[in-house]
């Protein structure tokens, strides 16, 4: 059997803002306007806020994202060939930046 151990690697993540009923809406808006993403690299958060975002960056970041409230949306770097999110920023959606973070890496154990 294959050992595995995690490793959390540093990566710029896009976090982007809006308002949605729910985690389909979000990913049916993000299949139109950015129809080459990878929908399973894009975490949708609506509630539980601070908790979930530290799953990837630090606790000052994770409150200060957090304090914003309604739907945020983390889009890993994972998601998307080349160096810029695709998501276009404006309504209903609204870009927050690039924040440092990091991102799971499973690698054998030997």
């Amino acid at each position: 059997m294959t050992d595995y151990a995690r490793h959390d690697l540093p990566a710029d993540i896009a976090v982007f803002a809006g308002e949605f009923a729910d985690q389909p809406s979000v990913f049916a808006y993000l299949w139109e306007v950015a129809p080459g993403l990878d929908l399973g690299q894009v975490d949708v958060i609506q509630t539980r806020h601070a908790a979930r975002l530290r799953a990837h960056f630090d606790g000052e970041t994770a409150a200060r994202l957090a304090a914003l409230g309604g739907t945020l949306v983390v889009v890993r770097p994972g998601a998307y060939e080349g160096l810029d999110c695709p998501v276009p920023d404006g309504a209903p959606l609204r870009a927050l930046g690039m924040f440092r973070g990091t991102v799971p890496h499973l690698r054998v154990v030997t």
